[in-house]
């Protein structure tokens, strides 16, 4: 009877710090995104240059903050790498059109101020914004 009320309070002290962690994660991403949004759709719709697109970027139809750019050919003990910081460091603001928009996505990094436009897994532009 003793550890059965003992592994009860274990579960429930496990699931209360796991709930915790979940919110304050929920809140610190909820705080960046706001904190950068208007910076990073401002940084995109200079990158793009369309101005029919323009408007599009105001209401992205997506905005995730990611940590680090997967995409990057860089593993975790070459610390030494120049861009060891953008794959595993660096935070990114990833803004997508709607559907219309012939899958256009922007990528922010928030670190360097830089902004990258690319259609349909290809790069269209990439230069540091003002």
């Amino acid at each position: 009877m003793m550890r059965g009320l003992l592994l009860a309070i274990a579960v429930l002290a496990v699931a209360r710090l796991g709930f915790n962690e979940y919110l304050d994660r929920t809140a610190k991403t909820a705080v960046i995104i706001n904190a950068y949004r208007e910076h990073a759709i401002a940084a995109c719709q200079q990158q793009a240059g369309n101005v029919a697109l323009s408007e599009a970027w105001t209401k992205p139809a997506t905005l995730q903050l990611t940590v680090g750019k997967r995409d990057l050919d860089v593993y975790v003990w070459q610390t030494n790498h120049r861009l060891w910081n953008a794959r595993f460091r660096n935070a990114y603001l990833y803004l997508t059109l709607s559907k219309t928009a012939a899958h256009i996505y922007c990528e922010y990094d928030i670190n360097n101020d830089i902004a990258s436009v690319h259609r349909a897994g290809t790069l269209s532009k990439t230069t540091t914004s003002g």
